[in-house]
């Protein structure tokens, strides 16, 4: 699969529980049927594709580094992304990403589940993630910032 090329038009995502499964490396093994609904891709598309290729490309890359040291520390993860559809366009979600482990503890993989957000709340962070971004872009170190959003309930 090709990722999309973002065409900026926003699909307002509002109901249901969208879920998928990555393994330890991050490529997709498991999408439920909501996934395939919001995100008009085929299981076929996106099974055994990298996580990051659904991802606009514009969200800060250390909000996933955030993501990752929580998780691989066996913690459930909390935190608002902005996926792509096979479209281009984009759908706001709040994400939970907890790892799976096998019989001995050890980590194979993670699920994601994504639930609608406030639009209130997805103007906030879109502007806080498009500034993150930037600093991104500048070579700053922004992983206090990311750090430092609390999510609204």
């Amino acid at each position: 699969m090709i990722p999309p090329s973002p065409t900026g038009i926003e699909v307002e995502f509002d109901k249901g529980n969208v879920i998928y499964e990555i393994d330890a490396e991050g490529y997709i093994t498991y999408v439920n049927r909501s996934f395939l609904n919001i995100s008009q891709f085929s299981k076929e598309d996106v099974l055994g594709v990298h996580y990051s290729d659904i991802i606009d490309p514009h969200m800060p890359r250390t909000l996933f580094s955030c993501m990752q040291e929580s998780t691989r520390n066996g913690e459930t993860w909390k935190g608002y992304v902005k996926n792509l559809r096979s479209d281009g366009a984009y759908y706001w979600s709040v994400a939970f990403v907890s790892p799976k482990k096998d019989e001995d503890g050890n980590i194979i993989g993670y699920t994601s589940m994504y639930q609608a957000m406030h639009k209130m709340a997805i103007e906030d962070i879109s502007q806080t993630y498009e500034k993150i971004y930037q600093l991104e872009q500048e070579g700053k170190d922004t992983r206090d910032l990311i750090k430092n959003i609390h999510l609204v309930k």
